[in-house]
Formats: C-alpha cells, sequence, structure tokens
C-alpha cells in the first residue's frame, strides 16, 4: 500500500505538472491524504490525472504529427530544390555541347570556305592567263590573215594590170619583178613569182581558201602561155583572188569576234570568282564572330555549371543538417510520447489495484 502511495505521489505531481491549471502544494498534499483514507474519492483523483494525462498526450502527439509533418516537408522542398539546380546543370550541359557542336561545324565550314577563295582565286588567274593568251593569240590570226589578204591585194594588182594590156620592158613592184631582157614584152602572170606567192599561202590557209588558191595557181599557169594572157581568165583569177580576200577578211572579223567573246567568256568567270570570293570572306567573317560569340556563351555556361554545382554542394549539407535536427527532434517528442505512454499505463493498472482492494 505504501508503494501504490508513493506511486500515486509521483504521477500526481506529473499530472500537476503538466495540468493548465494553477495547484498548490497543499491541494497535493490534500489529494494523497484522501489517496489514502478515500478509496473511491483516490479513484475519482487518478480519473483526473488520467484526464490531465490524456490532454498532454494529445497535445504531445499534434506536436509529433507536426514536426514529421515539418520534417517531410523540410526533406521534399530540399530535394525539389536540388532537383531544379541539377535541371539547370543538365541545361547548361547540353547548350554547351551544343555550341562546342555549333563551333566544331564552324571550323569545318571555315576551312571549307578558305579552300573556296584559295579555289576562286586560282580561278582568276587561270582565267587572266586565258585572257592574255586569247589577245596574243587573236592578233597573231589576225597579223598572218592581214599578212595573206595584203599578198593577195598585190597579186590582184599584178593582175588589174595584166588586164590593162600596157607593155612594161621594166618594172618593179615589190617581190615581183619582170624579166625585161626578153624582146617580146611577157605577162606579169608568166612571172615565177606570183606563183610562188600563192603557194606559200597554201600552208596558213583554211580549207576553203586552199580550195581556192590552188585552182588559182593552176589558172596562172594556164594564163602564162600566151603573151599576154587571156583577159577572160585573168577577170576570173581577179575573181578568185577577191573571193579570197573577202573569205579572209571574213575569217578576220570572225577571229576578231572569237576573241572579244573568249575574253568576255574569261571576264565573267573572274567576275563571278570575285563575288564569290567576296561572299566567302564576308560568311568567313560572320562565322569567326558567331564562334567567338559562342566561345564566351561556353564561359558562361560552364561558370554556371561551377556555381550550380557547388550550390548543389552546399544544399545538401544544409537539408542534412536541417533534416537531422528535425529527426532529433522527432525522436526526442517520441522518447516523451512512450514516456506518457508508459505512465498513463502504470496509472491503468495503480486504478486496477485500487479497484481491486
Amino acid at each position: 500500500m505504501n508503494k501504490s502511495l508513493n506511486i500515486f505521489a509521483i504521477l500526481l505531481f506529473i499530472a500537476c505538472v503538466n495540468s493548465t491549471k494553477t495547484v498548490s502544494y497543499s491541494e497535493i498534499v490534500t489529494n494523497l491524504v484522501q489517496l489514502s483514507d478515500d478509496k473511491s474519492s483516490g479513484l475519482s483523483h487518478l480519473n483526473i490525472i488520467v484526464e490531465n494525462f490524456k490532454n498532454a498526450n494529445n497535445d504531445l502527439t499534434k506536436l509529433k504529427t507536426s514536426v514529421s509533418e515539418n520534417c517531410n516537408k523540410l526533406e521534399l522542398r530540399g530535394k525539389e530544390f536540388i532537383e531544379n539546380l541539377n535541371k539547370e546543370i543538365i541545361r547548361f550541359n547540353k547548350e554547351v555541347e551544343r555550341l562546342e557542336a555549333e563551333n566544331k561545324k564552324i571550323t569545318t565550314d571555315l576551312v571549307s570556305d578558305r579552300k573556296a577563295i584559295t579555289g576562286e582565286a586560282e580561278k582568276i588567274k587561270k582565267a587572266t592567263n586565258e585572257i592574255e593568251s586569247t589577245r596574243r593569240d587573236t592578233l597573231a590570226n589576225e597579223k598572218e590573215i592581214q599578212e595573206t589578204i595584203n599578198v593577195l591585194k598585190r597579186l590582184k594588182n599584178i593582175a588589174i594590170d595584166e588586164l590593162q594590156g600596157i607593155e612594161k620592158k621594166a618594172t618593179a613592184m615589190d617581190k615581183f619583178n619582170v624579166d625585161s631582157s626578153r624582146s617580146t614584152p611577157v605577162s606579169f602572170l608568166e612571172t615565177h613569182n606570183f606563183q610562188a606567192e600563192l603557194k606559200g599561202l597554201l600552208s596558213n590557209s583554211d580549207s576553203v581558201n586552199r580550195g581556192l588558191i590552188s585552182t588559182l595557181i593552176l589558172l596562172t599557169q594556164s594564163a602564162g602561155k600566151a603573151t599576154y594572157s587571156n583577159p577572160e581568165t585573168v577577170r576570173k583569177i581577179v575573181s578568185m583572188i577577191e573571193k579570197i580576200i573577202d573569205n579572209s577578211n571574213a575569217k578576220k572579223a570572225e577571229n576578231v569576234k572569237n576573241g572579244e567573246e573568249n575574253v568576255k567568256k574569261y571576264n565573267e568567270i573572274i567576275e563571278n570568282s570575285r563575288n564569290s570570293i567576296t561572299r566567302f570572306k564576308e560568311e568567313v567573317a560572320s562565322k569567326i564572330n558567331a564562334k567567338a560569340v559562342n566561345e564566351k556563351e561556353i564561359v558562361f555556361f560552364k561558370n554556371d555549371i561551377i556555381f550550380f554545382t557547388k550550390a548543389v554542394n552546399r544544399r545538401t549539407k544544409r537539408n542534412e543538417f536541417s533534416l537531422g535536427l528535425c529527426l532529433k527532434q522527432a525522436a526526442l517528442i517520441d522518447v516523451h510520447f512512450n514516456r506518457y505512454k508508459d505512465t498513463l499505463s502504470k496509472v491503468d493498472q495503480l486504478k486496477d489495484e485500487i479497484s481491486a482492494q
């Protein structure tokens, strides 16, 4: 019985401490006396103590729930914050990969563009050489054709003199010299130089003129058999010479035209190549600038990655500390909760003992 009273006294003191009411020492003593004197009164007071315990236990239960929820919220917010940081880090890394891939492509394009510029410069150089070569060839051909025309004009003049039927004992006309030692006047067409000049033109003439010149040689050979050539034959010779001159003039004009067209074609190549070089140089400048901008952005993103990684580490440690502190509080509340539970169980046991007496 004394042991029970001691336990009652302790429980009563605890109940009074946990109660929201103001309890004096005299009231505690009075209650203990009543416990020892009156069985029904003791049970009544024990019920009051139990009720006070239940109220305190309810408050502790609410506190435990609140602390548990706060711990869960704290852990959830910490994880969510770190996840957001990690998402940003992933995004930054993807941006770095994208920019580095873009710069790699730009580097490849720059090599290709510079090769293209070199190629276009080679085209300009080649076209310039072709223009010079074309002009040289055009001038050379024109000179050669003009020389042929000059020879033909001289031969035409000789034939025209033959048509005039004028006796000439001594004549010196360029390379066409008439032998004046003969007693009988001779035809100009009978001279060896005339035919030799025609034969000399064969090697420098095209197929059309070669046929005409060959025919002309045959005519002069036929005409030279008489003292004076047949005027009709001479007229044919003059007509044929004029035709050859016309063909040569046409060839000369065509030579000039072809030369001009070739020069125009090569000038267009040069102009196109210059425009291409200008375009490629602009693209190179633009790509170099874009590459520089990308490199700056890569540095910025890498710095952000370093900063966010450090932030993740700091927040992880902070979360661990805060969650650990919260869990310690929850564990301390569990200790008190279990103590209340054990105490209430003992009170119930004591009530049973009193009721059994």
